[in-house]
């Protein structure tokens, strides 16, 4: 077959998944990929770095969401390898979320392009190469992670395999220095894909050490030798290319994975390995495809999976049969030294990160260093689909080769029933639309003539999740060009508290977590200089108090006893509406010499609960409510709460008790603390 056609059949082949895929779901550019978190949070990252090239931002690295703690970035992924392909739409259309709807489609060129490319240097044929690069670019598992905009960019997985299976075929250094390139731009676009992909590379090492017929020699030290060899006789110009490319590759790794490490060192940010099993596959992982319209009812199938989500790990029908028949008829004669490492890679890397019964070889792996950050294993299905292409391209050019009708099989029925089971999916997608108007509707709150060193922070008051409210206050933070003390991330400073809606306690609690953090937490000057510039917005019940002297915020190493727990009463102060919300507020009296914290390192906090009885004091509600301390109560002191009750018990006139709790020890009212009643149908 003519280069000409091939090349005609890759595009044609391509367009037709692309516009059936990625293109039919975002509608015409109506929709955008992902939902109202994740996909707002990689968009926010790529705009960070149009910003900060325009100086717009001060930094990269030192973001401007839960401000000021520093090395932000290193709470997600970075994006910096994909970025360009965000920078150059987003000059021209001066649209950040258009930009990133070019940016999530550029991915699947990418993708497509380089595994056709690897396949034909892997010795596939046209048409071979062209469906192990659908299966690569469209297959199931990837449109299930479609979510995930920062998975799209995979172009490096092939691109290096390929070049290290050279490497360790031809004995050429300069293929090292090349798999290395592509594997650090790997990671500089994904940290997931790049951490799978050198998973892949060492896997593929391995293969080719323990298994003498592969590398042609009797034993490690003559393949070593033959390494040796080939690096005496390279010229001096190659062995210092190679040297240096070698040296820039680690330093621009170190620059990278720089604040990762600073983020372990500072927020002593683990992942458990009670969460990390949960995304581990399990052998039902592999038939999950909710997303898919052909296999959603046999998934179903399949219960009881935590994190179902992240277990969508069907490939399909057609690539299964197509890479299974690939591994029983593919030969090293045909393919060379790729068909036994990719092959053998692949069920390594299946048997690695499985789960069988509670039990995983990947608990090996979660004690190297960072290792633990990677806490969703199942995407590793994203770089086995590569080893996956490749055993499918070579089953195809097999049947090409050795049967006259083939070709017309393969292009009549295979490739279209291949696009087919790609297509017939949903992905995750949010309206355009709405991006824009839930921007708007929080800019309109914004105040006029903000001070120039303002520090914005944002009620949670538009929802349906609190990361909703949270993004928002970021964008239209960062395009006022403003820091805030709200954020989302994978990770959380300590102390955070994701879920506080509109209770303005949360503004100097952030304030004082960070001071904390820094080591000032009893410093007035620096706290008084922090809060002097944050702007609340959105709330109802800030204290000006809380501006000119800190409020008290310690952990209690210990339960309290009844007898210290007797001297807290409780005292109604009225009522007060703000942003629709209806708040009864309250007084907790202590009228002894004991200091009682509001956080708990043994698991015991003090909490204001509430319930609701009807006109003859009869309960209708129970005590499921709870409201945590914004602060400590001091000795001979108060401290002030705002409970937030619903707009119909309001209506209906019902009385509200309120008591106190010391979770998991007693109840105020067990020990003789009488709760509280109000009377609702009075002011």
């Amino acid at each position: 077959m003519s280069k000409k056609l091939n090349t005609s059949i890759a595009i044609g082949s391509f367009l037709v998944a692309f516009m059936a895929i990625p293109l039919a779901q975002l509608a015409h550019f109506s929709m955008m990929p992902g939902d109202l978190g994740d996909a707002r949070l990689n968009n926010y990252f790529l705009e960070n770095i149009y910003q900060t090239l325009q100086g717009g931002q001060k930094s990269f690295v030192h973001l401007s969401f839960f401000y000021p703690y520093p090395y932000i970035l290193g709470f997600s992924d970075n994006l910096f390898g994909a970025a360009p392909a965000y920078l150059i739409p987003r000059f021209i259309t001066g649209s950040s979320d258009t930009a990133f709807q070019i940016w999530y489609l550029i991915g699947y060129v990418a993708n497509y392009a380089a595994t056709y490319y690897a396949l034909r240097k892997l010795r596939q044929g046209g048409i071979a190469a062209v469906v192990g690069a659908i299966i690569f670019t469209f297959a199931l598992p990837v449109t299930a992670q479609s979510g995930h905009a920062q998975l799209v960019y995979r172009f490096g997985v092939p691109l290096s395999a390929t070049a290290l299976i050279f490497f360790l075929e031809q004995k050429s250094w300069r293929y090292l220095a090349i798999s290395g390139a592509w594997l650090v731009w790997q990671f500089y676009c994904t940290i997931y894909v790049g951490f799978f992909l050198l998973m892949l590379l060492v896997s593929i090492a391995s293969i080719y050490i323990l298994t003498p017929s592969i590398r042609r020699a009797e034993s490690l030290r003559s393949a070593a030798t033959d390494f040796c060899v080939s690096w005496t006789r390279s010229t001096s110009a190659a062995k210092i290319g190679f040297s240096v490319a070698l040296i820039a590759l680690l330093i621009l790794m170190s620059l990278l994975f720089y604040p990762y490490l600073k983020v372990s060192e500072l927020y002593g940010a683990k992942r458990e390995w009670s969460e990390i099993a949960t995304m581990l596959p399990r052998i039902q992982s592999y038939f999950l495809a909710d997303w898919s319209w052909l296999w959603t009812s046999q998934s179903r199938i399949f219960a009881d999976i935590p994190m179902r989500h992240e277990h969508q790990l069907f490939i399909g029908l057609v690539p299964m049969m197509l890479a299974v028949c690939g591994a029983m008829f593919g030969s090293r004669e045909k393919d060379g030294v790729a068909f036994p490492l990719l092959g053998g890679a692949l069920a390594l890397l299946i048997l690695i990160t499985a789960y069988f019964g509670g039990y995983s070889l990947w608990i090996l792996f979660c004690k190297l260093p960072l290792a633990s950050a990677i806490r969703v294993v199942t995407r590793i299905i994203l770089v086995l689909l590569f080893p996956i292409a490749y055993l499918a391209a070579s089953f195809v050019d097999t049947l090409i080769a050795n049967k006259s009708w083939g070709r017309r099989l393969v292009l009549v029925v295979l490739v279209p029933a291949l696009l087919a089971e790609c297509s017939f999916v949903s992905i995750v997608v949010s309206p355009k639309e709405l991006w824009r108007e839930r921007l708007s509707a929080v800019e309109r709150e914004v105040p006029a003539n903000l001070p120039k060193d303002a520090v914005l922070f944002f009620a949670q008051s538009h929802g349906p999740y609190f990361y909703a409210d949270e993004l928002d206050a970021m964008w239209v933070a960062i395009n006022r060009g403003h820091p805030t003390l709200n954020g989302y991330s994978g990770i959380y400073p300590s102390g955070y508290n994701g879920f506080y809606g509109d209770d303005c306690a949360e503004m100097p609690k952030r304030i004082l977590t960070y001071l904390n953090f820094v080591g000032k937490s009893n410093d007035i000057g620096a706290y008084t200089k922090l809060i002097d510039r944050v702007v609340p917005i959105g709330f109802g019940n800030c204290n000006p108090a809380w501006r000119r002297s800190i409020p008290q915020l310690t952990r209690a190493s210990k339960s309290y006893t009844p007898e210290a727990f007797r001297a807290l009463s409780l005292q109604y102060t009225g009522r007060s509406d703000a942003l629709g919300q209806h708040y009864v507020n309250i007084k907790i009296e202590n009228s002894s010499n004991q200091h009682f914290s509001a956080i708990s390192e043994v698991n015991t906090p003090i909490r204001a609960s509430w319930r609701v009885l009807d006109a003859n004091g009869v309960p209708v509600s129970g005590w499921d409510t709870r409201k945590d301390l914004p602060f400590d109560i001091p000795a001979h002191s108060d401290l002030d709460l705002s409970l937030p009750v619903g707009d119909a018990v309001v209506r209906q006139g019902r009385m509200l008790e309120v008591s106190l709790v010391q979770e998991n020890v007693f109840w105020a009212q067990d020990i003789g603390i009488k709760p509280l009643r109000i009377n609702l149908g009075q002011k």
